[in-house]
């Protein structure tokens, strides 16, 4: 099994670009944050999912080993039996800063809204269409 992800992924993943105020993105994420974050993905995208940071319980709950490598994944359930809230795992060990959880929650957010994309160049197209709604939600009228 691959240690890293594709160099073209990594690439479109470190590509995407937060909406977030520069003085803000190095800012270091905690939990609270992370939360409130991950509701407007779940609101722009139409598509809620329950945020988890306890790699271990996500590991359990979806009998998929967490690799050390992810920043963050999302589990759907079996195919015969779909959660009706997916779970989306984020390491915080990876996801340091709040540019890169933004990151992290529009790739994953996207994988949940339309799955089929993989990681072609249009799935990181509609990940940043995330982050550009996000930044909508947030920003401060002048």
């Amino acid at each position: 099994m691959a240690d890293r992800a594709h160099p073209v992924t990594e690439q479109r993943h470190a590509d995407l670009r937060s909406p977030l105020p520069e003085h803000e993105r190095d800012l270091p994420v905690d939990v609270n944050w992370l939360r409130r974050r991950a509701k407007l993905f779940a609101i722009v995208s139409g598509r809620d999912f329950h945020p988890v940071t306890d790699l271990a319980a996500y590991a359990s709950i979806s009998g998929m080993p967490y690799l050390s490598h992810y920043a963050a994944q999302v589990y759907l359930g079996p195919k015969t039996a779909r959660l009706k809230v997916p779970l989306m795992a984020i390491n915080l060990a990876l996801v340091t800063t709040r540019e890169e959880a933004d990151r992290a929650l529009a790739h994953e957010t996207m994988h949940l809204v339309v799955p089929s994309y993989g990681h072609k160049k249009a799935a990181f197209a509609r990940a940043q269409l995330l982050l550009d709604k996000v930044g909508e939600l947030t920003a401060v009228p002048a």
